[in-house]
């Protein structure tokens, strides 16, 4: 799948958070519970800590990519594609190139994913991501860029 990341402005912030609402509330529900003010202010902290991209297909806005990186390590912090493109393999092909990118650079990438979300674990194991924490409520994984695998 064709796509392109670009850095995410103030103009995006509306359609960041719309995208976090439709693609986590039910998950975020299951877990804890949906506390509007609480969310609100969580990602408004995270959209200024952390690199946010726009994921683009066909000059479109089709996701969000969250990054917390470091020289050691790529973290995902969030990966969240609108509903209507999910299943055409663009989260697939953003990990492939974030795998990728941890390989040139020999560092890890990982994330963590909530224990309600099979759907995502399956597609993170299937591009050889390792557990390394099941703790509730999250499942910690890893790619470390040595692993072979799917790219």
């Amino acid at each position: 799948m064709e796509y392109r990341l670009r850095r995410a402005s103030e103009s995006d912030e509306g359609f960041l958070y719309s995208l976090h609402c439709v693609t986590m509330r039910d998950a975020i529900e299951k877990t804890w519970g949906w506390d509007e003010a609480w969310q609100r202010s969580d990602f408004e902290k995270r959209l200024r800590k952390q690199l946010v991209s726009i994921i683009e297909v066909d000059g479109r806005d089709a996701g969000g990519l969250w990054l917390e990186s470091s020289p050691d390590v790529i973290y995902v912090a969030d990966l969240q594609v609108v509903p209507e493109l999910q299943g055409r393999g663009i989260g697939t092909s953003v990990l492939q190139g974030l795998i990728a990118e941890g390989s040139t650079r020999g560092i890890p990438v990982e994330l963590a994913v909530l224990q309600v979300n099979p759907r995502a674990r399956r597609l993170y194991e299937r591009l050889g991501f390792k557990v390394t924490d099941e703790g509730n409520p999250f499942v910690r994984m890893q790619r470390h860029p040595s692993a072979i695998g799917v790219v």
